[in-house]
């Protein structure tokens, strides 16, 4: 692996949504109804 790779672990148990403009990611969440209680969002 080079300095430049990263290993990145596969999720168990989840959805990956990529791609959304900055400006867009909190109507996305309120679009899908999150979060929810006891449920785990992570925006970046």
């Amino acid at each position: 692996m080079t300095k430049h790779e990263l290993k990145v672990k596969p999720i168990e148990n989840g959805t990956v949504i990529d791609h959304i403009p900055a400006n867009k990611a909190l109507q996305v969440l309120k679009i899908l109804g999150l979060p929810k209680e006891g449920t785990n969002v992570t925006l970046a």
